[in-house]
């Protein structure tokens, strides 16, 4: 009669065990899920910071980059509960080895990485910059001058600087600086926004004879979100509504000294409105804006030249704190024929370079032996990085690869 009372104990025991077990991976799934939620999100943002700054080194070296992507994000756990049956979890979960002489528990994550390469990730990078993607950093909140200053070759008949490894950062136009300056002032008084509006579009430039509008036609137009409008001298138009990405001067722009002067320089008549901004070389509407971008790769290439030649290199002549100063300094320095720029850009974004980064560097990699990083006290060298940072997330994509899932048990 003793082994049946002996197992019944042992089976109850056991059951506590469980119970206990149960009880306690409850709690530390939801530990699990408030404390280490974080803690992967900011792994994974710095290593994706390290990749950009790592990158950017290499191009300051004259080497080829390479690009990862996160692929999976997965958390191992395992508990192994001791002879007494008995199992003992900290509240926050985040243990490894034995816990109480009764459980051994571990806690294992991993972040799978995969490269990215071929002809995809190529045309991403060297493409210049879609006109509706510096829209959407406007409408992230970010200055207009700014994106106009990172992304932006020629705007009109202003030209910004043209980025090139041999000639360095070439700049020739003082307007551009100029034009930098009266954005801010006209944004700062809520005279001009940047944001993609659905506006018609004609597509031909003669009419289309009323013999050829057939109801196959006008069928073929609902399709495409078209329409057939009639015009008033006879015909019709093939007319469709697009998002276009406008610049828009409010009322009240023309009569601020800046506003007048913008659009005095842009050719924009003398009322404000909304202007259509087009990628393209010439202008094919009237009221529009022709804007010639860069491609992301020269944006890296650019921030390449903030990069220290040296270790432990001295600090730029001048530093640039605010967007102000930069303007200042762009028309300053373009004032001269074809001016060099590049020995001025680490006076806005600059890589410190040296035997070991401060504990509380914003940013910092290794790479041959030396580290890089960027000084958390450097206010625009950071919004600049984390503006870059935007743009190639909205510029590439992620391969064909499905978006990574964090997989954390939780308990029950």
């Amino acid at each position: 009669m003793r082994l049946p009372t002996i197992a019944f104990s042992a089976h109850v025991a056991l059951l506590a065990g469980i119970g206990s077990l149960l009880t306690g991976c409850a709690q530390w799934g939801g530990e699990v899920l408030t404390d280490n939620h974080v803690a992967f999100n900011t792994s994974v943002a710095q290593a994706m910071d390290r990749q950009m700054l790592l990158n950017i080194v290499r191009m300051s070296m004259d080497e080829p980059t390479q690009w990862m992507t996160v692929s999976a994000i997965n958390v191992n756990t395992s508990v192994t509960v001791g002879p007494s049956g008995r199992a003992y979890i900290p509240a926050n979960g985040i243990v490894t080895g034995d816990v109480g002489g009764a459980a051994a528990f571990s806690y294992t994550p991993n972040i799978t990485f995969v490269p990215r390469q071929g002809e995809q990730l190529a045309r991403e990078l060297m493409s210049p910059i879609p006109v509706a993607s510096v829209e959407h950093m406007v409408s992230a909140s970010w200055p207009i001058s700014w994106i106009f200053f990172l992304t932006f070759e020629r705007i009109q008949d202003v030209s910004s600087f043209d980025v090139t490894r041999g000639f360095g950062v070439r700049a020739d136009d003082e307007r551009f600086g100029r034009m930098m300056q009266l954005l801010d002032t006209l944004q700062e008084h809520q005279l001009v926004s940047l944001s993609q509006v659905p506006l018609p579009v004609t597509w031909n430039k003669k009419p289309i004879p009323e013999a050829d509008v057939n109801l196959g036609r006008v069928m073929d137009t609902k399709k495409d979100r078209s329409l057939l409008a009639p015009r008033d001298d006879g015909g019709y138009d093939l007319v469709s509504v697009e998002a276009t990405p406008v610049l828009t001067l409010y009322p009240g722009a023309e009569k601020n000294p800046a506003g007048r002067e913008l659009m005095e320089m842009l050719k924009l008549g003398d009322k404000p409105g909304n202007f259509p901004m087009m990628g393209l070389e010439c202008q094919v509407m009237d009221k529009s804006l022709t804007v010639r971008t860069r491609s992301l790769a020269a944006l890296l290439r650019l921030l390449s030249f903030g990069v220290d030649t040296r270790r432990d290199a001295p600090p730029p002549p001048q530093d640039v704190d605010c967007p102000g100063e930069l303007w200042t300094l762009m028309r300053k320095n373009a004032s001269a024929e074809a001016v060099d720029l590049s020995t001025n850009v680490n006076a806005v974004f600059r890589v410190q370079r040296g035997d070991a980064p401060p504990p509380d560097a914003s940013v910092s990699v290794p790479y041959r032996g030396e580290w890089f990083w960027l000084d958390a006290k450097d206010e625009t060298a950071r919004q600049v990085f984390a503006l870059v940072r935007d743009l190639f997330d909205l510029q590439v994509s992620s391969g064909g690869q499905t978006q990574p899932v964090l997989t954390v048990p939780v308990g029950r």
